[in-house]
């Protein structure tokens, strides 16, 4: 309906557009200037709510599935990629940098995307490869089989710390 109201907008600017054109007069102008800031905000406005229905229309609620990392602390271990996989199949893969490391490590967390996943069991595997305080090359990884319902599956992997063997744990949450 919006996008039929844009178009009507846009083709009555065009007509009274043509016609001030006629009448050669400097009030037109204004008028016509208020007219075009019309049609963009009303086009702007269709634009969004088009983006929102394409979203809602690709990726239902029943079918999304959201993943996220987060790092506690991150004294024995500095993420440096990042590979997750759905029933097998690679998803999502990340590489990190120092900033992004140092925003981990400040508390912030790394929306990684947004999968469809069908209601059910799926099995999620990430792997986390990176270097553990003494320099030396680690991968964590989870394997983990989650339930897809028909509401929106919100996980987040969280690396976090073992002061006991001072070396750092990959874990799967829901939110």
């Amino acid at each position: 309906m919006k996008y039929f109201v844009a178009l009507f907008l846009l083709f009555s600017l065009s007509v009274h557009a043509e016609e001030a054109g006629r009448e050669g007069a400097g009030d037109g102008d204004a008028a016509i200037r208020e007219e075009v800031l019309t049609v963009k905000e009303a086009v702007l406005e269709l634009n969004k709510d088009l983006y929102a229905l394409e979203r809602e229309l690709l990726s239902p609620a029943t079918a999304r599935a959201s993943f996220h990392l987060s790092l506690n602390y991150g004294k024995f271990f500095t993420p440096m990629s990042l590979t997750l996989s759905v029933d097998g199949k690679v998803q999502i893969q990340h590489l990190y940098t120092e900033q992004q490391f140092r925003a981990l490590k400040m508390g912030a967390v790394h929306p990684l995307g947004d999968l469809n996943l069908s209601p059910g069991k799926h099995t999620v595997t990430a792997l986390v490869r990176g270097v553990d305080h003494l320099g030396q090359d680690l991968e964590l990884n989870v394997a983990q089989t989650v339930t897809k319902t028909s509401k929106p599956l919100i996980t987040e992997l969280l690396i976090t710390d073992k002061e006991d063997l001072q070396s750092a744990r990959l874990e799967l949450k829901y939110w």
